[in-house]
């Protein structure tokens, strides 16, 4: 689905098209006093500077080239941009994954080539908070609305989302009638769907496309003796290029398990940890499969829950020391040009 995207790329504002690589302006008075300056040399001295004036005239042209094609970023580093103003920076340009800050909940939002996919909304408090996200990155409709599994603190907001921002479909995994939610917010979200031409489909085992982004699914059986629907939530193996991002909602050790027995690809360069890094879920041998390089947390500042818990967090570390959490950093975004990550922090 198509984004809003203001004023197209083509047409740089801060670009003179008389002076299109945007070399500094010449004040020559400067340049008659160096001249004259230069005149009242000894002829070896003239001919150094001259040829240290060629060198530096040079390097000049070619960094202000390179620059304007985008080969050298003057705006970031690769590993730790932050404000607000970084977190904008990102919108409508190429393909980024976003994990909002909702506290204690998750959400998460993925951009490529003019489409878009949200991931779980936050408890019902965060409807707003997620909508405006939306609207500051330019989303003006969604290709897929996930959720993950059926707990508040992922689909709270999504009645919100659902009234305000134009979806093609829903997605939500199949669970089994024993664990079916009874309480006010779910039942609202159920009235919200109905009240939409939004279609809504179980979640399957397969791969969706999202502009460039391949979002491969498992999706655990309904038949599972789980207790918790934690354990039901979906996995999604996000792929650009050479990157891969892994969601599993509040999955624990069982799900975590039977995914590890099931042969799905767990591999990735960004881990979201499952159940906002609870004791019960990241067991070492599923991060040793996830193997990432960075770890992201998904949790709220002073949580009930006492998360992330210090066990889950030794885990993690014994294979990734790049742990951002939103409790600390707000919302946590990663650009990816299908080979390198750019990490886009709200906060350090």
């Amino acid at each position: 689905m198509p984004l809003k995207h203001g004023n197209s790329d083509r047409y740089d504002s801060s670009k003179n098209m008389n002076n299109p690589y945007n070399t500094p302006k010449v004040d020559y008075n400067d340049v008659k006093k160096a001249a004259k300056a230069i005149s009242r040399m000894p002829e070896k001295q003239k001919k150094v500077v001259f040829i240290l004036a060629g060198i530096v005239a040079v390097v000049a042209i070619v960094l202000a080239v390179l620059t304007s094609k985008g080969y050298l970023n003057t705006d970031s580093a690769q590993n730790g941009i932050s404000g607000d103003t970084a977190l904008n920076a990102v919108k409508n340009n190429g393909t980024s994954v976003h994990f909002i800050d909702v506290g204690q909940g998750d959400s998460t939002l993925i951009i490529s080539n003019g489409e878009a996919a949200l991931i779980d909304a936050g408890e019902v408090e965060y409807g707003n908070t997620v909508l405006n996200y939306l609207n500051e990155q330019g989303i003006s409709s969604l290709k897929y609305i996930i959720v993950s599994h059926q707990h508040t603190d992922h689909m709270g907001g999504m009645s919100k989302i659902l009234k305000n921002i134009k979806a093609d479909e829903l997605i939500m995994p199949p669970i089994p009638d024993r664990l079916f939610p009874t309480n006010s917010t779910y039942d609202k979200f159920l009235e919200t769907l109905e009240n939409t031409d939004i279609a809504v489909t179980e979640a399957e085992n397969g791969t969706l496309t999202v502009g460039e982004v391949k979002l491969q699914m498992f999706v655990q059986s309904p038949d599972m003796p789980y207790e918790s629907l934690n354990d039901f939530s979906v996995a999604i193996r996000a792929v650009h290029g050479d990157n891969a991002f892994l969601l599993c909602g509040d999955m624990g050790y069982d799900a975590e398990q039977v995914i590890l027995e099931s042969g799905f690809e767990l591999s990735a360069d960004v881990y979201k940890v499952n159940h906002h890094g609870s004791a019960g879920s990241s067991s070492y041998k599923f991060v040793e499969a996830v193997d990432p390089e960075y770890s992201v947390i998904c949790v709220g500042a002073n949580n009930d829950y006492g998360h992330p818990k210090q066990k889950a967090l030794d885990r993690i570390s014994k294979f990734c020391d790049k742990i951002y959490r939103t409790d600390l950093n707000g919302s946590i975004v990663f650009k990816s040009d299908g080979k390198e990550l750019t990490l886009v922090l709200e906060k350090e």
